[in-house]
Formats: structure tokens, C-alpha cells, sequence
């Protein structure tokens, strides 16, 4: 891994934390809570500055980052230390919509990056479908594009990565129809037990050729197959206001996708199946930050709105030590009118936080191994 790709995830994770932090501050000195301190990263700190009455501060772990509110853990010791426990600008002494504003605000600020950013690159020359309902009659120059390869394949193994362009392609003395993708995939269908030859254009330009040959195991149900998706996929000039649309469409969809992604990996984890391979931690996604930012700065763009994504719908699960969690404990306050006993809370987070460190861990070897 280079040192261009460390700086550049480093750089991604920095602005990824901040918004999301600067989401909890924001709001916090909005509906009036004291903020004590906003800081980036994990202790040991490095260094820091007190303005006003907040401390900022940059740590040295770059994981993650916090902003502590004064009260805000319903400590005794510390609301007798502060004068907090009676005290109106207290996290836990404000109203319950102001406390889950706050908690919120963190997962909104994720979603308002992604969505900025999926506007930004939506204006001017877009990469789109000819399928596409909207814009699919407004493409021009369009190309047979793989759009996804599947891991061990004939066609990942030749080196067919998703963003490859594929100019031809023969079996035999037949030549494929590239019209559509439809076209393609019959003819794939038709040919399955011959060699394919197929010409194509990598993301950087570069033009090559490979024989690759369908084998079994890479798709279920025992059938042969080479291991591509593919699209025809051309430009559409979108204007200024179109890439707002465009954009919360795209939020929209990839938003559904985390879910569903999500959904998934809950499912298989609940039949006792291994979900290791579908996450990955630091290590891996350092690595498809490299991988990805060879293809140019609106796949990368993407990426990080893909993880800002993730990030939220993450934060947003009702699990301890994560926003989710604690906001089913403000509910659960409001409904029976009575403060959780602090032993009981910090234990809770307590034992949230290690169960996220040791699944940071084990996800963290798994991407060194691999």
C-alpha cells in the first residue's frame, strides 16, 4: 500500500468524522447544551486549544472522534462536580426532542455530505444507462461497460475489471452483437462452452485482448458462466438544477442498497453463517480507496459518499456505544419518565464499545490476511 493511498484514506476518514461530529456540535449549541469539548480522533491527545467553553482537540488515533456534552452520561460525580444535575443546559436535563435532535444530527450531517457530493459530480457530462427512464434517451456515445465483476472469475482473473470497456468480443467465428447488454449476455448464453475472445478498454485508456473461458462455482444453481455484468452506458450533459434531482436519486439508491447490504449480512449472521467477507475495516477499505482513486477523482468522490452512507446507517443502529443506541435510551427515558441508572448506562456503553474494538480487530486481520 503506498503512501499516497495511507494519506488520501487518512484525508477521507478526517472529513468523514469532522461533518459527522460537527453534526452533534452544531446542534448541541443550537437547543443550548454546553459543549465541553470536540475532538478528532482517539486519545493519546497531540494537541489543543480551548475557545470559549469548549476545548477542540486532535488526537492521535484517527478511528474516530467525539463531542463530549456537559452531562451527557448522567454521571453523579459529575453533576455534582458541575452543578450539572439540575443545571438547564445539561444534555440529560434538556427536553427529549432536543437531546434526540443532538443525537441525530451526526447521521443527518452524513447523509447531507453524500448528498451534496452525488450532486456535484451529478452536474454536467454523466456516466448513464441507455435504460435509464429518465435520461436513457438523451445518451450519447454509449459503450459496452462492465459494471461489476464477480470475486474468482474467468473475467476478474483475466483482469476485466468493473469500468472496463469491452469493444468486441468473438467465440469462434461469431462475433457479438454490442448494441445492447441484452444482445451480449444471449450471445454469452449461446456460446458458453467456447472460449471468448475479448478486446477491451481498461479505465485508464489503455487497449488489450484476452481469451477467457466460462467455468462452474462462480454462480450458484450449477451453470457456467464468466463472471461480468454488463451495461451500455454513455453520457448525458445534466444542467444545474437537473443534478439535484439526479443526486437525491442517487443518495436515494444507495441508500436503499447499505440497507439492504445490511439486511443481508443481519440475516446471514442470525443463520450462523461467516459474514467476515462482506466487511471490511480500515485495512480494506484503505485498500478500495487506492484501487478506486485510479480511476479518477468522480469514482472517488463516489466512494466516499458510498462511506458516508455506511457510516450513518451504521451510527443509526440501536446498538450501545452508538448513536442508535443511545437515542432508544433517551426514548425509553421519555416513556417512562425515569433516568436510567448511570451503572447500568455506562455499562452498556462499556460493553458496546469492546464489542466494536474486538470486531474492528478481528474484521482488521481478516483484511491484512487477505
Amino acid at each position: 500500500m503506498s503512501l499516497t493511498t495511507i494519506l488520501l484514506f487518512l484525508l477521507i476518514i478526517v472529513v468523514l468524522v469532522l461533518i459527522h461530529e460537527l453534526g452533534h456540535f452544531l446542534a448541541a449549541k443550537w437547543v443550548g447544551m454546553r459543549v465541553d469539548e470536540f475532538a478528532f480522533g482517539f486519545p493519546p491527545r497531540l494537541f489543543s486549544k480551548k475557545i470559549g467553553e469548549t476545548v477542540y482537540a486532535f488526537n492521535a488515533l484517527p478511528l474516530g472522534g467525539y463531542v463530549a456534552i456537559w452531562g451527557e452520561n448522567g454521571s453523579e460525580d459529575d453533576n455534582k462536580e458541575d452543578g450539572a444535575k439540575h443545571h438547564k443546559r445539561a444534555f440529560g436535563n434538556r427536553p427529549w426532542w432536543a437531546q434526540l435532535f443532538v443525537l441525530v444530527a451526526g447521521v443527518t450531517m452524513n447523509m447531507l455530505l453524500a448528498l451534496f457530493i452525488f450532486i456535484i459530480i451529478s452536474y454536467g457530462p454523466v456516466n448513464i444507462s441507455t435504460t435509464d427512464e429518465i435520461y436513457g434517451d438523451r445518451v450519447r456515445n454509449a459503450q459496452m461497460v462492465i459494471v461489476d465483476t464477480l470475486p474468482n472469475s474467468p473475467a476478474l482473473n483475466a483482469g476485466l475489471k468493473p469500468g472496463t470497456v469491452i469493444t468486441s468480443m468473438t467465440a469462434g467465428r461469431q462475433k457479438a452483437d454490442m448494441t445492447t447488454a441484452t444482445s451480449l449476455v444471449l450471445f454469452i448464453n449461446r456460446n458458453i462452452d467456447t472460449p471468448f475472445v475479448v478486446t477491451y478498454k481498461t479505465p485508464k485508456g489503455e487497449y488489450a485482448s484476452t481469451t477467457i473461458a466460462a467455468v462452474y462455482g462462480v454462480v450458484p444453481h450449477g451453470k457456467k458462466a464468466l463472471g461480468i455484468a454488463v451495461d451500455t452506458i454513455g453520457t448525458v450533459d445534466i444542467g444545474f438544477f437537473e443534478s439535484f434531482t439526479l443526486g437525491a436519486e442517487r443518495t436515494y439508491q444507495m441508500t436503499l442498497m447499505t440497507v439492504y447490504g445490511l439486511r443481508d449480512v443481519l440475516v446471514s449472521l442470525g443463520k450462523g453463517e461467516n459474514v467476515l467477507q462482506s466487511l471490511s475495516g480500515p485495512v480494506g477499505i484503505a485498500r478500495i480507496v487506492g484501487e478506486t482513486s485510479e480511476y479518477g477523482m468522480d469514482p472517488l468522490l463516489t466512494l466516499v459518499a458510498v462511506l458516508s452512507i455506511n457510516l450513518a446507517i451504521f451510527n443509526i443502529l440501536p446498538l450501545p456505544a452508538l448513536d442508535g443506541g443511545r437515542m432508544v435510551m433517551v426514548i425509553i427515558e421519555t416513556i417512562t419518565r425515569r433516568k436510567i441508572p448511570f451503572k447500568y448506562y455506562s455499562w452498556l456503553n462499556g460493553v458496546g464499545f469492546i464489542a466494536l474494538l474486538l470486531l474492528l480487530v478481528v474484521v482488521t486481520f481478516k483484511d491484512f490476511t487477505q
